[in-house]
């Protein structure tokens, strides 16, 4: 994986397009369960499914009156998968015919965004709330996250 930005500073704050890509290789070996007629036996399989995001990220301090800074973070982008984004699986119950089985579709065309704040409670503990999300046409993400940092 790896990503490639240039930031633009506008005063404490930032904006930086970037453009990332990754790559993930699944090698899947063969099995075959004990059992009988009711062993499941599985063929050995290799997905690769290469990505490209490209986007868009900001972030800036301000002054909320709370006595601290609170950081405001945002990301916009586009992701778009390519190869086999269908998992497979080739399956067969003990010496009967095989069968394939088709896990749930990764999305190809994806658009990506993120939002949070962070509150500095003091110069070492930063608390904060973040949204992540990823809507296509086969499926939606959505997450909301909280987190307490300590730095020693």
């Amino acid at each position: 994986a790896g990503v490639l930005g240039k930031v633009s500073p506008v005063t404490a704050s930032y904006i930086e397009p970037f453009v990332g890509g990754a790559y993930v290789g699944i090698d899947r070996n063969r099995f075959t369960e004990t059992g009988g007629v009711a062993g499941l036996s599985g063929a050995s399989r290799f997905a690769e499914i290469p990505t490209l995001t490209a986007g868009v990220r900001a972030q800036t301090e301000v002054d909320l009156g709370l006595g601290a800074p609170v950081s405001l973070h945002g990301l916009v982008g586009y992701r778009r998968a390519f190869g086999d984004v269908v998992p497979t699986a080739l399956l067969a119950f003990g010496t009967g015919p095989s069968f394939v089985t088709a896990g749930i579709p990764i999305t190809r065309d994806a658009l990506i965004a993120s939002a949070g704040l962070d509150l500095r409670v003091s110069k070492a503990a930063t608390i904060g709330v973040s949204y992540t999300g990823q809507v296509g046409s086969r499926a939606e993400d959505h997450a909301v996250k909280g987190t307490f940092t300590y730095r020693f």
